[in-house]
């Protein structure tokens, strides 16, 4: 049998199969050629020329762990660990594929490896930090979920509350259709797009995007001085010159996301658990939740 016809011979199924008894609590496949909208550098053949398939599993965060106290930050307890176990289960179904006669490549999940991108386009640049391969698109197109209001995947079996890994394989496997939940526009608006109003950067306008400099530079309960817009014009008059200060503003300390709008999502199984004494506590904190001032975050 040629590489070509062992390649034609994966089961799909058997894939999803594997990948769930490695632990994954969501599992789909996206066909590699449908990424236009994905940033450039950031689709399958980008990375991997030969790629025919994008296989993305999710594992599910703990939600005591998407609700820390904002001391902590959800990324200690909510990402960093299932990151780990995602990146080990994406490089077992690589070697699983390769075995299989079909190249194939595990993608770091989430934060592992990211780099700054800078859009010089605007009156004042933009710089934020971007991984590797767009694994919200790719859950998106293997249809595990929507964009919402929050700017995450949203699942219908645990909201936002995920972490995600992908495969990039030159096996031909079946996709699964995207899939319309209702999430976008229906859920988040009878939701009342409470991420947003609570958003305590202001960093989210409601319409599937967000300020990644708000967002990842400040603190939940605080914005240093020193890292407001305002301060850089002060300083810094040219292009470049801000540009340098926000990416500094990334690596003076480290990003510390609130998971305020994983947290308020109400399409999320661990609604079961929303009237435990610790949510109860964290929620009804009023330093959790308050609005910074605005002017410390002022757009260009």
């Amino acid at each position: 049998m040629s590489e070509t016809e062992a390649r034609q011979t994966i089961d799909t199924q058997e894939v999803k199969r594997l990948a769930r008894e490695l632990g994954a609590d969501l599992a789909g496949v996206a066909s590699a050629e449908d990424f236009a909208e994905a940033a450039p550098g950031c689709r399958p053949r980008d990375l991997f020329p030969m790629a025919n398939s994008v296989i993305v599993i999710a594992k599910r965060i703990p939600f005591a762990a998407a609700t820390p106290y904002p001391s902590i930050g959800a990324m200690e307890f909510g990402e960093y660990i299932p990151e780990n176990f995602l990146n080990e289960a994406c490089y077992r179904l690589a070697l699983y594929l390769e075995d299989k006669g079909s190249l194939s490549g595990a993608t770091p999940a989430g934060r592992d490896i990211t780099h700054f991108r800078v859009e010089e386009e605007d009156p004042e640049p933009r710089v934020f930090l971007q991984g590797s391969f767009d694994l919200r698109l790719a859950a998106v197109k293997a249809g595990l979920g929507e964009i919402g209001a929050n700017n995450c995947l949203i699942t219908p079996q645990y909201g936002s509350r995920v972490r995600l890994g992908a495969v990039l394989t030159e096996a031909n496997l079946e996709p699964d259709p995207p899939n319309q939940y209702g999430v976008v526009p229906e859920f988040c608006r009878e939701c009342g797009f409470r991420c947003v109003e609570a958003c305590p950067a202001n960093a989210l306008p409601g319409d599937g995007t967000v300020d990644h400099y708000r967002c990842m530079v400040i603190r939940p309960d605080l914005v240093a001085p020193e890292k407001a817009l305002t301060h850089f014009r002060k300083l810094f008059r040219g292009k470049p010159m801000i540009m340098a200060a926000k990416g500094l503003s990334y690596t003076d300390s480290p990003p510390h996301p609130c998971s305020t709008c994983i947290a308020l999502c109400p399409m999320d199984q661990g609604r079961d658990f929303a009237d435990k004494p610790f949510h109860r506590e964290y929620w009804s904190d009023e330093d959790a939740l308050k609005v910074i001032d605005p002017a410390l975050l002022e757009n260009p």
